[in-house]
């Protein structure tokens, strides 16, 4: 059987809403308070919704989470006891981590400006770009089991999803800005002779 993997995008917590760029490092140790009432009502929708398609009504390989607490905190509510995986985690963005976007478009719109254009550039300060995600997330995937029984469902972020579905496509990176990913969508992938495929994911 095929290895299939289900890729979840971790709930939107103030700071995205907002706009603010996730800060750096892993868990903080506030898991339970990492979702507020409304992150908490749309993961309960999710899983009335989507709980039963990305486990095959039960059977899961292995549940894994990004290092960041909103996803590991997605996850265990979205009920998975999941395990961190390091090449999940979300772009390091250095010196902007923890900043809104709208500050950073006006003290640098140029850089910004490059950001959303260039798979290439790094934010200043130890960043990291698109096409270095793009590397180790599909290192990630070509590294799992070929024959997986059962399903892997991974919390994780937006740009992790792009550079998974880029790969699977075997798309250019510049196509990055082109794919939207929101909170707590569901992305499907398979492998088969050929490589990773994209499934549209319907529950």
């Amino acid at each position: 059987m095929a290895t299939k993997v289900w890729l979840v995008s971790h709930a939107a917590n103030a700071d995205l809403r907002a706009g603010v760029l996730a800060a750096a490092g892993a868990d903080d140790g506030a898991i339970a308070e990492a979702l507020d009432a409304r992150a908490r009502a749309a993961i309960e929708a999710w899983r009335t919704r989507w709980y039963a398609t990305v486990t095959e009504n039960g059977a899961v390989a292995r549940a894994l989470t990004s290092p960041a607490t909103i996803a590991q905190a997605s996850a265990h509510a979205a009920g998975f006891d999941a395990e961190i995986e390091d090449a999940l985690a979300d772009t390091a963005f250095g010196a902007w981590a923890g900043r809104r976007l709208t500050d950073i478009a006006n003290e640098t719109p140029e850089a910004l400006g490059a950001w959303t254009r260039d798979p290439a550039f790094r934010p200043p300060g130890g960043g990291e770009s698109f096409d270095e995600v793009r590397l180790r997330v599909s290192a990630w995937l070509d590294a799992l089991p070929a024959d997986s029984h059962a399903p892997i469902v991974a919390f994780t972020h937006a740009s992790v999803i792009r550079a998974a579905v880029l790969h699977a496509l075997g798309a250019p990176s510049s196509t990055f800005r082109q794919l939207e990913i929101a909170p707590l969508s569901v992305t499907a992938l398979r492998r088969n002779a050929n490589g990773w495929v994209w499934i549209a994911a319907t529950p």
